[in-house]
């Protein structure tokens, strides 16, 4: 019996070294995180239960503005689909007590707190959602499949109608001026965070859930932080200090509206922020859908050159707060989007999809005043996942992104070719060289370059398939129906268990494991019949 476990156990070695398969993955750092945003409420209802506590009213899948019953435990049951699309960071609304007004219901209409940014009590979690324990049990979900949860926090303001309450006594500004720190925003009570007794209260709610720790021993990772130009520096600082005291890996991203590389408002700093979110990523992804290549490679050359591996900006195309980039910059222009999406994700810093952008969901931000609601806040279509191409693409982008991390993260980016449809940049880290190929158009383009690799075998990440090269390079690029992308990397970096096709790979495969059982079965029958005897 010991001869017969001895000879299987040999043959799954043959079998595993000849698949090179790999069981390990690599551990994910704060500049390599592929950040995934859902409104916790639009995601997926888990637990019916909590539907309707503030009435039936209140919960309304017809109505932009009501609550539609996403919550953790919908999170929770639809973590394989997060695990499968790739990303690596989970940021969620705000998780605290919420108003329960209906801040519209004077004109017979609706508009609720679902969004999670009108606190009504930062100490308690919001019922809609859940509580402590279900938090604590999506933290050690989501850890076990890969993946970190980012929690949206507010310290600048509390929710409509919270002046006068007793747990924010003498906290808010009587006297509101227009300036972005000591103004209110959208008319919600604006905290008085420069006076110290204030500032140390919201960092004592706020740190709690920094600080808290699940069944399996994980924490919440990082902070969202919301609307950081109104709050004095510091706050951002004592904040950041108190934090880093609890969880020294603890990062923050902060909202700076408007913010881009040259425009950071000062926050950007290991004191305050670890990220800010792009609010410009989005207009030179419009430019490459225009074809104004050289002006979107000098762009984002610069932005590569003052972000680090400590210090980096998230790259968004859409957002609760934005028009969808899909409808209203390309007119839902799905095959257009794909090459405009590798180039988010080929593009140094941290990518942050907005939930249903893989999907083709896409709308306008609201306007109250014209007669919209919030259309960029519809709830997740879960009936246009199975089949969908543009989710593809994205996997295969995630895949490649998190597989090349240090390229991507972290190397050079230079422009090696360009026409009216092509974009070809290089992104380049030690002596590893990546270089992509992004087709706008809808017809396949043949494109010749120099070969800048010391190779002449190549692959390309995103076909799987091998190219063979000379001096140059020969590349048939994709319609962008197709996702009109290649991403060409030297062969010698490609892991041993990324599957490449070849004409011939399975067929010798299948004659390769048929002999090596063959062989065993051969050998099992010897032993049995020397026993025998």
């Amino acid at each position: 019996m010991n001869r017969i476990k001895k000879i299987i156990a040999i043959t799954f070695v043959f079998v595993l070294i000849f698949t090179n398969i790999s069981f390990a993955e690599s551990k994910i750092k704060w500049d390599e995180e592929i950040i995934y945003f859902i409104l916790t409420d639009r995601f997926f209802d888990g637990d019916k239960s909590n539907n309707e506590l503030y009435g039936k009213d209140s919960y309304d899948l017809n109505h932009l503005e009501a609550y539609h019953g996403g919550d953790f435990q919908g999170i929770i049951d639809k973590v394989s689909y997060l695990r499968e699309l790739g990303i690596t960071t989970l940021w969620i609304t705000p998780v605290v007590k919420n108003i329960e007004t209906n801040m519209r219901k004077d004109i017979n209409d609706k508009q609720y707190g679902y969004h999670g940014y009108w606190a009504e009590d930062f100490t308690k979690i919001d019922p809609h959602l859940g509580n402590e324990e279900k938090l604590m049990e999506l933290v050690d979900v989501l850890a076990d499949n890969g993946i970190k949860l980012m929690v949206d926090v507010v310290l600048n303001h509390a929710g409509y109608g919270m002046n006068n309450e007793k747990q924010f006594n003498d906290m808010f500004r009587k006297n509101p001026d227009k300036s972005e720190v000591k103004g209110e925003l959208a008319g919600l009570p604006d905290f008085k965070t420069e006076e110290r007794e204030v500032r140390d209260k919201l960092i004592k709610w706020q740190s709690y859930w920094a600080n808290k720790i699940s069944p399996k021993g994980n924490k919440i990772a990082y902070f969202r932080v919301d609307t950081v130009k109104h709050v004095d520096k510091d706050t951002w600082k004592d904040f950041k200090s108190k934090i880093i005291e609890l969880n020294p890996n603890f990062k923050m991203i902060g909202e700076v509206f408007d913010a881009n590389i040259t425009k950071t408002g000062g926050y950007l700093d290991d004191s305050m922020m670890d990220s800010l979110l792009d609010f410009d990523f989005k207009n030179v992804a419009y430019s490459f859908s225009k074809g104004n290549f050289e002006d979107v490679n000098r762009k984002l050359k610069f932005r590569n050159s003052k972000i680090n591996e400590n210090i980096t900006m998230g790259q968004f195309l859409s957002s609760h707060d934005e028009n969808g980039f899909l409808k209203m910059k390309l007119n839902n222009d799905v095959n257009l989007f794909k090459p405009v999406v590798s180039l988010q994700l080929t593009t140094k810093g941290q990518p942050v999809i907005y939930y249903g952008e893989e999907i083709g969901m896409s709308g306008k931000k609201d306007d109250f005043t014209n007669g919209v609601y919030s259309e960029n806040r519809e709830s997740f279509k879960w009936d246009k996942v199975k089949d969908n191409k543009l989710t593809d693409h994205y996997k295969k982008m995630i895949e490649i992104r998190k597989m090349q991390k240090d390229v991507f993260s972290k190397g050079g980016r230079e422009m090696v070719y360009s026409d009216k449809n092509v974009y070809v940049f290089e992104r380049k880290f030690g002596d590893k060289s990546i270089i992509t190929f992004l087709n706008k158009s809808n017809e396949n383009q043949n494109i010749e370059i120099d070969n800048k690799f010391n190779s002449m075998n190549l692959v390309n990440l995103y076909s799987r398939e091998e190219i063979k090269a000379g001096k140059t390079i020969k590349v048939n690029v994709p319609k962008n129906e197709a996702g009109g992308t290649v991403v060409l990397i030297d062969k010698n970096y490609v892991p041993k268990d990324f599957k490449v096709k070849k004409h011939y790979s399975s067929i010798i495969y299948i004659f390769f494991v048929f002999n090596i059982l063959l062989i065993s079965f051969i050998i099992f029958l010897i032993i049995k019949k020397k026993n025998k005897n």
